[in-house]
């Protein structure tokens, strides 16, 4: 398996890209090599380089609007990307948004009546700042979309079992601004486990999107790390990559 998609409506493709593509991060010493495999993914989803587009990730609660005249951006080079960024999102078609992610939380939006599609790379610490609901909110109040339209995706990333924090986590996430207690137990003195995929999903439901629009991977990049990258299980450089295009009417 390649690619593991997420069903919305017929003018709309997100996959997450499974590690059977090869690593798609420059983290990897390699660049030809990360190079080519992004090339392959392009062929493979019937697009070319130059129509997609990739922020540097710094786990940061910024994001920015892109359009197709981005294409190729942070796509050749790590250098060409828009820096201290972590969600993009645009009103153009045939232009795929990249989220990189190992054991993050990507999560993906669609509005169809604006035609805005969005990608969004929340790991711990972008998800105790909030960027799913600043990027969120953004797109409700400032580009008009209706949030009991939207649709979401929170794709594969590591699952509350197998992603262990200490205080110095749980701090930030008791200073959110909602109830945050049902994402988090205390397993010992010092640590606990915490469910990113449910703050994530919870920030969307406090914005008014509707139960049925949001849907959640069953996939933990842990525990199925035969399907994908994981940082915490393996120590490894390799990235995923969930990605999401609006397809044109023609």
């Amino acid at each position: 398996m390649k690619l593991i998609k997420w069903n919305t409506v017929k003018n709309i493709e997100a996959y997450t890209v499974t590690k059977k593509l090869g690593d798609m991060s420059f983290n990897n010493v390699d660049k030809q090599l990360i190079l080519n495999n992004r090339k392959n993914l392009a062929a493979l989803l019937n697009t070319d380089l130059n129509h997609m587009v990739a922020p540097h990730q710094v786990h940061s609660a910024n994001f920015k609007e892109v359009t197709i005249h981005d294409g190729g951006k942070g796509i050749y080079d790590q250098e060409s990307a828009f820096d201290n960024t972590d969600a993009l999102y645009t009103k153009d078609a045939d232009l795929f948004l990249l989220s990189f992610h190992a054991d993050c939380t990507p999560v993906l939006l669609y509005s169809p009546e604006t035609n805005i599609i969005a990608a969004i790379h929340s790991g711990w610490l972008g998800t105790t700042k909030q960027i799913v609901s600043k990027v969120t909110s953004h797109l409700i109040n400032n580009e008009h979309c209706n949030p009991k339209t939207m649709l979401a995706y929170i794709g594969p990333c590591i699952c509350q079992d197998c992603l262990e924090v200490m205080d110095n986590v749980i701090d930030l996430v008791k200073a959110m601004d909602f109830d945050t207690t049902p994402y988090y137990h205390k397993t010992d003195e010092t640590h606990y486990l915490m469910d990113n995929k449910g703050l994530n999903k919870k920030m969307l439901l406090n914005l008014g999107l509707l139960e049925d629009n949001i849907t959640v991977s069953p996939y933990c990049t842990v525990e199925n790390d035969d399907l994908f990258y994981s940082y915490r299980k393996n120590k490894d450089s390799g990235r995923n990559i969930t990605i999401i295009k609006r397809c044109s009417d023609k």
